[in-house]
């Protein structure tokens, strides 16, 4: 057992957990722990939602600043260190899509490498989209028809992200099941899927912003 396995306040063994078992000081975070085991998940892409819930508030309570105020400057700053490291974990990990995006980063396929172009599948959504959204910027308030056109692009991008995030969680099931979630194969569709989404996402907020909410 190595000295960064034990407790630095009072030497018990087990310190790896985020606070002491024995005296509850809270511990260097482990630079080797990724989010999922800093909440104490199997790696995984399919997340129980409320198993998640409660392990992130259990944790956060265990390190919440609050509870570690009188005890000194080192065990107050690895307090605020472990109870933000819990907050992005938890953000990231609750949310499907950043779940997938952390998922490629951990295995070092990062979407922002997936290329900034239009993708084929939407090219014909995206110029149509553009042009409405063209002549709706120059058009201002005497625009009502191409202003109902931009209205209904709008319905269909987001029922497009709908359909994308459902068939993203199956496929996230099926990876898991199969044990395959980390094959090149399922890391290059679930970039694909990501990035699909992302610039649909993007194009559904311009809309959104050209319609003025």
């Amino acid at each position: 057992m190595t000295a960064d396995d034990r407790c630095w306040r009072c030497d018990a063994p087990g310190a790896r957990a985020l606070v002491c078992p024995r005296c509850e000081a809270p511990q260097p975070l482990d630079p080797a722990a990724d989010y999922f085991a800093l909440l104490g998940l199997p790696r995984r892409l399919v997340i129980d939602a409320e198993d998640l819930e409660r392990r992130y508030h259990a944790a956060a309570r265990s390190v919440h600043p609050d509870r570690h105020q009188t005890a000194g400057a080192r065990a107050q700053a690895l307090a605020l260190a472990a109870s933000a490291a819990l907050n992005r974990a938890y953000r990231t990990l609750r949310d499907p899509v950043a779940r997938g995006r952390y998922w490629l980063e951990l295995h070092g396929h990062p979407l922002a490498g997936a290329g900034n172009g239009v993708l084929p599948a939407l090219a014909a959504l995206v110029f149509d989209v553009q042009e409405k959204l063209a002549e709706l910027r120059a058009s201002g308030a005497a625009a009502g028809a191409l202003r109902t056109e931009v209205e209904a692009a709008r319905d269909e991008i987001g029922g497009r992200l709908d359909g994308l995030a459902n068939a993203l969680a199956r496929r996230y099931a099926e990876w898991d099941a199969a044990a395959a979630a980390a094959t090149p194969e399922a890391l290059e569709e679930l970039r694909r899927r990501l990035a699909e989404m992302a610039y649909l996402d993007t194009l559904h907020a311009d809309v959104a912003a050209a319609l003025g909410g």
